[in-house]
């Protein structure tokens, strides 16, 4: 199975993937010759009422965040493709929002079988109104980017912000030992954070210092088991 989530991640936890989703999805997620992903082999096999399902609406909310993040930085691997390490670098960090996004999106089919423990949500609960507005005005701000430096200043921007305390927030308040358990949950914003502040500094070093801030303010950040 491709995808963020692999065949051999389910492997990895057989018994809290069966109590979350059952045997049917177990199986088809291990399958040798299974193509799609596990996200897409969820959408498949759940009901109409599950599928439209809005709970937890806190999941989707951060979800929507995470593709807005994924719009900006393609908009800004297309603008700057011909600079060099510069156009992977952005378009490798629209894969990882939508990484995100699909993590949080296994989440909520999780939420709605297992629950989601708002109150352990209702510290960011605040946040979202304020960086839903972030967001849309960093989107806007892309057609005005006229350098790579500004380009990257406007990355540390967004990745500064809460949207990367928000995802293990609501990673933690999904009450699911499956979320809890599989590594690509848990290491999601360690491997992101540390992707940023390794490239950053090679491709503009007179950032360096503003890498190891977003490092140190994100140093202690992970999802709970």
């Amino acid at each position: 199975m491709i995808g963020v989530i692999t065949g051999w991640d389910v492997l990895a936890h057989p018994v809290v993937t069966v109590r979350c989703f059952g045997w049917r999805v177990f199986f088809k997620a291990v399958t040798p010759w299974q193509g799609g992903t596990f996200l897409s082999l969820l959408r498949w096999q759940a009901s109409p009422k599950t599928a439209m399902a809005s709970m937890p609406t806190i999941i989707e909310r951060c979800i929507l965040l995470e593709l807005r993040a994924k719009r900006i930085y393609a908009a800004l691997a297309k603008a700057l493709s011909d600079q060099g390490p510069v156009g992977p670098f952005f378009a490798a960090m629209a894969s990882q929002e939508q990484d995100h996004a699909d993590l949080l999106d296994v989440a909520r089919h999780a939420a709605i079988r297992g629950g989601f423990r708002a109150t352990l949500f209702n510290p960011w609960q605040d946040y979202l109104p304020r960086l839903e507005q972030q967001m849309e005005a960093a989107e806007a701000s892309v057609a005005q980017i006229d350098s790579i430096e500004a380009a990257l200043r406007l990355t540390i921007q967004i990745e500064s912000s809460e949207i990367n305390q928000v995802f293990p927030a609501a990673i933690t308040a999904t009450d699911s030992r499956f979320v809890k358990r599989l590594k690509p949950f848990r290491k999601a914003m360690e491997s992101h954070i540390s992707y940023i502040v390794e490239r950053i500094p090679q491709i503009s070093p007179s950032l360096m210092l503003m890498t190891r801030e977003l490092r140190a303010k994100f140093s202690g950040i992970r999802t709970e088991a």
